[in-house]
């Protein structure tokens, strides 16, 4: 397996977190729950990240969506989708993407002060139709980083973190299985977003049962608490790539810089067929 990916994100120095200034959201997933703080260094660069992803916590647009893809190593995401079936859908025409709000305009983690790190979490993106990421495209789907991924820097925005890595890594033990090796299923080979899809014991899929803002001041409290470590992590491979520029694409099959599909945006059969796109290059198997 080699991967082929892009740029990297953190944060500042120091960070005083003010008591209140962030919202936690609570998701409660069908392996256990996890807390995620949203722009946990109150950055007003992040506001518009926080505020977009709290229309779709308080619309419900997570609720029911299963949790598409665990690539060991790098991301866990999920989002974009969502199934009416406990098992992986037996085709594609089956899925149903999330109705997205107005995308948010891009703002790199190279340029926040945060870094694409352990336990931090940046929205999902579609390519730009050239090789490269459209920054100003984000919208519902999101990832958290497994591992450093700092060379996702120069187009990613890291806008939250998680207080405690306990359910993501549950959820990254289970086994996964990749549809796109069925022919009936209709995705097509490469298609990253159904490559590593979790499933239990039972071969079902990781649902989010419901995900909403905690008021609990003590929960709050402690969320913060538990980001502050990742933030400093964050932050500290932030300044290590100060200066660094985003390295180049190119289309060309023998470079290997393909973009990622991205789970959360437009017709499934464009989808299937051209690829929506998490990221600048894209994670080959082989």
């Amino acid at each position: 397996m080699i991967r082929k990916l892009a740029v990297a994100f953190l944060l500042s120095t120091s960070f005083g977190l003010p008591a209140g200034a962030q919202h936690v959201v609570r998701f409660e997933t069908t392996v256990g729950e996890f807390d995620m703080v949203l722009n946990p260094t109150n950055n007003p660069m992040l506001e518009d990240y926080a505020n977009n992803f709290l229309m779709y916590v308080n619309e419900n647009k997570y609720k029911a969506n299963w949790i598409n893809r665990a690539d060991t190593g790098f991301v866990l995401q999920m989002g974009g989708f969502y199934s009416h079936t406990k098992r992986p859908p037996p085709m594609i025409d089956s899925i149903r993407s999330v109705v997205t709000f107005e995308p948010v305009l891009g703002a790199p983690a190279a340029v926040t002060g945060l870094s694409n790190t352990v336990g931090t979490v940046s929205l999902a993106l579609p390519g730009d139709g050239h090789g490269g990421t459209n920054q100003d495209a984000g919208t519902s789907s999101f990832f958290v980083n497994l591992t450093s991924n700092t060379f996702l820097d120069a187009d990613f925005t890291v806008f939250a973190a998680i207080s405690d890595m306990t359910t993501i890594n549950k959820i990254m033990a289970l086994s996964t299985v990749d549809r796109t090796t069925d022919s009936n299923f209709g995705a097509g080979s490469g298609n990253l977003a159904f490559t590593d899809v979790p499933v239990d014991e039972n071969g079902f899929q990781v649902f989010i049962k419901r995900a909403f803002v905690v008021s609990d001041s003590l929960a709050v409290a402690k969320a913060l608490s538990g980001v502050s470590p990742i933030l400093s992590a964050s932050a500290a491979g932030s300044s290590s790539n100060a200066g660094l520029e985003a390295p180049l694409l190119s289309s060309g099959a023998g470079l290997g810089a393909t973009v990622v599909p991205e789970p959360a945006t437009g017709a499934m059969a464009i989808l299937a067929a051209m690829g929506i796109f998490l990221g600048s290059c894209r994670r080959r198997f082989g």
